[in-house]
């Protein structure tokens, strides 16, 4: 989209201001979260006001503006500051005017556009065909997993002359999404994945919820599909629609044999007479059906067989996209290796940017397919506008065009190719230590060869924290909150213990952006951590240690105080401190749990000492409940209210109000009518179920604890596994042994047979003793398993919560104990 494209849109419509200067052949970028601008901008933006379930976007107007957005797209009716400079377009329904404009812009650019539906499956099977297309023609694909009302328009936004062909995904969630999504894309050609119950909570029936789908198919000239997927071929070959199917039956278009291996899958492909031999290098069904069905598109968009089969034995599966891999120094490695075009280079630069820490930032950026003569130098604005302190560009054509281009403080490396770039960091091994680092590069340069020599890593267990999966967390408890205790009601987020053994300031850094703006921590290092890692928002110390009130002074931290040598104590040290206004403080009660806490006794001169003090500023009033999640003990819960609301009524004062919050997450469950200005919620934004969760409700798990396949033996009947020679069996087993042990947190409890591990998806027992590093697992039933092969020892598969019951635990303590030497990574989000 440029400049040219906006005025033309705009032209015949009522404006309430026409002021902006941009030159028309000028890209314009489009913004709708004003925390992602960067400041100057650099580049001409169009801000897209959306009045959002959690925000509205015309609060932040301002801010957009502040930063340099000249072009607005708001509501009728909508209260505005003032804008000199600015183009601004009221309408009635700002998504619905922003699809118009995006289809406007996707028929001037007059290219195929083949869209994907399905209830899953979409991404995937849009990445790795336009991993299929890219030898033969520059493909343009949606974002990530961009396919909702806001994330289609997004993704049509950056077509250019220099696309040949589009692939952009349509999800849907209620009636009505589909129709409005046709009219956006206007697709000529169609996939459809899968069709599953995903959201049919929604619709009338399974059948209303496949109509629905279908909607985005009737103006295309073909569709290709399984041949599973027979109702959807039925009903759309009725209609007129050349509908074309892969398949195990002759009568597919692409007919496909093909046969589990222990190192993946090998198949034999039959289109218009023609037989191919291919490989995958996994064998998952899931994975399976996704590739045959890029695979078919591929054939019939003219790609020729044999370099399919070349691409499809190079598919990595897209958990491997985006990760966040922790280096040794204690910086992050953000690496794509999958795509790299210019929506994905902007959106992985503005994850580099957010990560915390005191590290600076660097970036590995390979060549960009079908880049023309004008992108050279939007990505030096784009680098300039960034935190990117170091840069290497790795392709044959970056030095000749932008040789000299960057500043002179920014730090850049060229390299023709990427085994010269990975030969320099061979010899170099520290060029990037103590740096977070971007690495992006399409497909075919396999950038993730830079990983080991990056994190210079050798164990190969890990903790992954899904912050995808957090932050949907995060906005279903907050739809329960506003349902069942009230719109006032905010979250408190409590990530102790440095966010249950994940990383604080990661969680910390993603609940800010989401717009949670006080935390806690248990102990005041914690709050140091996440001020040292950047992060701004308001953070309460439950406990801290008098020794560390002036480090509480000095990093801006919150004190919960529980007795009154912590009041005098921290009195003096803010006015030793010389501060000239009170200090925020929280009042911790004891309403029966008799941990901490003033109790009953005290309130009285609790009350007197505070209204004499000057220093302090009471910010809330809280308590901790001892059993909410347990129902035999739900009479001393609500003894534990009412003590509550004594202690409120005993300290309330007109005249210097508090806040107040007792429910954690249990809490918030079981007895949301006691809810008061804040609820603490922890574990739960881990997809951790703590008490008996509403069947509406689908926390996702946050956090996967993984390993690998060292080596697998053939134990003789009778012969005994590991330490003291135990777990004998009269049959000829296949063990395992795993890179884990109870000095990474692996319980010892787990031994013989009380724990299981998933691998494939199939449970496997633990056999003998655990050792301190290493686990053995019986995997005779679970066929093609070999070394290297990945272990969920508690993820999706086995929940932490059966995890912890069968350690004989509970989740906390089981997350709390996962030991240092486990790299922590991330995805999503």
């Amino acid at each position: 989209m440029n400049v040219e494209a906006w005025r033309q849109w705009i032209s015949g419509k009522q404006m309430l201001s026409t002021n902006a200067s941009a030159e028309s052949k000028e890209p314009l970028q489009v913004a709708f979260d004003s925390r992602l601008l960067a400041s100057p901008l650099s580049t001409p933006t169009l801000f897209i006001a959306i009045d959002g379930l959690w925000h509205d976007g015309h609060d932040f107007i301002e801010d957009a503006h502040s930063a340099g957005v000249r072009f607005f797209l708001v509501k009728e009716g909508a209260t505005l500051p003032e804008l000199p400079d600015s183009d601004i377009l009221a309408v009635a329904d700002v998504i619905q005017a922003w699809q118009s404009m995006a289809f406007q812009w996707r028929s001037r650019w007059g290219k195929p556009v083949i869209a994907i539906a399905g209830s899953n499956g979409k991404t995937t099977v849009k990445e790795w065909l336009a991993s299929l297309l890219a030898p033969v023609v520059h493909v343009h694909s949606s974002p990530r997993s961009y396919n909702s009302q806001i994330g289609v328009p997004v993704s049509l936004w950056d077509l250019n002359d220099d696309h040949a062909v589009a692939l952009i995904e349509a999800g849907i969630s209620v009636p009505g999404e589909m129709e409005r999504h046709a009219q956006t894309i206007g697709p000529d050609f169609g996939v459809l994945t899968h069709v599953g119950t995903s959201h049919l909570e929604s619709f009338e029936n399974a059948a209303h919820l496949l109509e629905e789908k279908l909607t985005l198919f009737r103006s295309c000239q073909w569709v290709a599909m399984p041949e599973s997927l027979s109702e959807a071929k039925r009903r759309l070959t009725e209609r007129g629609c050349v509908v074309i199917t892969w398949g195990s039956s002759e009568q597919s278009h692409l007919n496909i044999n093909s046969l589990p291996t222990d190192s993946g899958r090998v198949i034999r492909a039959t289109w218009k007479g023609v037989a191919y031999d291919w490989t995958l290098p996994f064998s998952s069904e899931i994975g399976f059906r996704n590739a045959m069905t890029a695979a078919l598109v591929a054939l019939q968009w003219g790609v020729e067989g044999n370099q399919i089969g070349a691409s499809l034995a190079h598919l990595q599966d897209l958990d491997m996209r985006m990760q966040r891999l922790r280096s040794r120094s204690g910086a992050w490695v953000l690496s794509d290796a999958y795509t790299n075009d210019w929506d994905a280079l902007t959106l992985a630069i503005n994850d580099l940017d957010r990560l915390p820490g005191p590290f600076p930032k660097s970036a590995i950026i390979g060549p960009i397919p079908g880049m023309d003569q004008s992108d050279p130098l939007r990505l030096v604005q784009l680098i300039e506008s960034s935190s990117i302190q170091h840069l290497w560009l790795i392709g044959p054509t970056w030095e000749s065009k932008l040789g000299g281009a960057f500043p002179d403080k920014l730090d850049v490396a060229y390299f023709s190719s990427t085994e010269m770039a990975l030969a320099h960091l061979q010899t170099h091994p520290n060029e990037f230590f103590k740096q977070h680092v971007l690495i992006k590069g399409p497909r075919v340069e396999r950038f993730e060869r830079f990983h080991p020599l990056l994190l210079q890593r050798g164990h190969m267990t890990q903790l992954n924290l899904d912050l995808e999966a957090v932050a949907y967390n995060l906005r279903t408890f907050k739809a329960h909150i506003r349902q069942h205790a009230g719109a006032d009601t905010s979250i408190l987020a409590v990530i102790k213990a440095s966010g249950y053994g994940t990383s604080g300031p990661a969680m910390a850094r993603l609940l800010q952006f989401h717009g949670v703006d006080l935390m806690a921590v248990a102990c005041t290092e914690e709050g140091v951590e996440l001020r040292q890692h950047g992060l701004s928002m308001r953070i309460l110390v439950l406990n801290p240690e008098p020794d560390t009130f002036s480090t509480v002074l000095q990093y801006r931290l919150e004190p919960g105080l529980h007795n009154f040598d912590q009041l005098e104590l921290f009195s003096k040290a803010v006015e030793s401190a010389g501060q000239t206004v009170p200090w925020p403080v929280h009042i911790k009660i004891d309403t029966g749990m008799h941990r901490l806490g003033f109790d009953q006794a005290s309130w009285p001169v609790l009350r007197s000492t505070l209204d004499h003090n000057q220093t302090l500023q009471v910010k809330s009033v809280f308590s901790h409940l001892a059993s909410a999640d347990d129902a035999k003990q739900d009479a001393r819960t609500l003894e534990q209210f009412s003590s509550f609301n004594h202690a409120i009524q005993a300290l309330e004062d007109e005249h210097k109000p508090f806040k107040t919050h007792i429910l954690n997450t249990a809490g918030l469950i079981r007895f949301p009518s006691f809810a008061g200005d804040y609820v603490r919620i922890g574990i739960g934004l881990f997809g951790v179920r703590v008490a008996d969760v509403p069947s509406t409700w689908e926390l996702r798990p946050a956090i996967q604890f993984t390993t690998v396949i060292s080596t697998i033996h053939s134990i003789a009947p009778g012969e005994g596994v590991g330490y003291g020679m135990t777990d004998t069996s009269d049959t000829l087993r296949l063990v395992a042994t795993l890179p884990v042990g109870y000095a990474d947190g692996f319980p010892r409890h787990l031994s013989h047979g009380k724990g299981h591990v998933a691998i494939h998806g199939k449970l496997a027992p633990v056999v003998g003793k655990v050792c301190m590093d290493m686990v053995m697992v019986d995997v005779t039933e679970i066929p093609h398993t070999q070394p290297g092969d990945p272990v969920e020892l508690f993820g999706s598969t086995i929940s932490v919560e059966s995890f912890a019951e069968a350690a004989g635990t509970i989740p906390y303590e089981i997350l709390t104990r996962i030991t240092a030497r486990v790299h922590r990574t991330q995805s999503g989000n």
